[in-house]
């Protein structure tokens, strides 16, 4: 049986999270039960905690809120949005196999369209995108926000700050230390005026 701090609850795939005192556990349903320990469950179990711990570290970066929202008016909780989009991504042994699979955000803002990016010897990083769409999904103040997963260590997400810009921009460039040939994966998203609203994420990447 394995323990969580965090809030998680719901049930995904064959596995229930539920709560006990001030404890998250996860457990087998009662039908597979007997087939727990067999080999064949072994790494789908894996995928559940390797998938579960990179959630709990996503939500230590941006908030919970995304997923929860995103959620809303479906069957489903924020954290079983987040595992039916990604956990076939994430590998028994603990990596990330795909990340351009990877879906960080989710909601109902209009994607980057057309986004480009670029970096130059000094660490700068440009990112580009058509302006002037015309959707009700699609405001001109809508702020673009950037996640960055470095190749060695995908599993420490962290936000691209000091950068005010706008979906009306078309471009934006911030400064992002890396070792000389390592990979950024780059997450792309829009949050509307307020924080209530936001979009899927889209996939960029610098290196490599």
């Amino acid at each position: 049986m394995a323990k969580t701090e965090q809030e998680i609850r719901g049930k995904v795939g064959n596995m229930v999270f539920y709560k006990v005192g001030n404890e998250i556990r996860v457990r087998s349903t009662t039908n597979d039960f007997q087939d727990a320990d067999s080999e064949g469950q072994h790494p789908g179990r894996s995928r559940l905690r390797v998938a579960t711990l990179f959630y709990q570290r996503l939500t230590k970066t941006i908030s919970r809120r995304i997923w929860k929202l995103a959620a809303t008016g479906t069957s489903q909780n924020g954290f079983n949005l987040f595992m039916k989009k990604n956990m076939m991504v994430f590998t028994p042994c603990g990596n990330v196999g795909d990340f351009s699979r990877l879906c960080l955000t989710a909601g109902v803002l209009q994607q980057v369209n057309h986004l480009e990016v670029t970096a130059d010897d000094a660490g700068r990083v440009t990112l580009t995108w058509e302006v002037g769409i015309n959707s009700p999904s699609a405001g001109d103040e809508d702020r673009l926000r950037v996640i960055v997963l470095l190749s060695d260590r995908c599993f420490s997400p962290f936000v691209v700050e000091g950068v005010d810009a706008r979906r009306k921009d078309g471009s934006m460039t911030f400064q992002l230390e890396r070792a000389g040939g390592q990979i950024a994966h780059l997450y792309c998203f829009f949050s509307g005026e307020g924080g209530m609203t936001y979009s899927s994420s889209q996939y960029v990447r610098v290196g490599g």
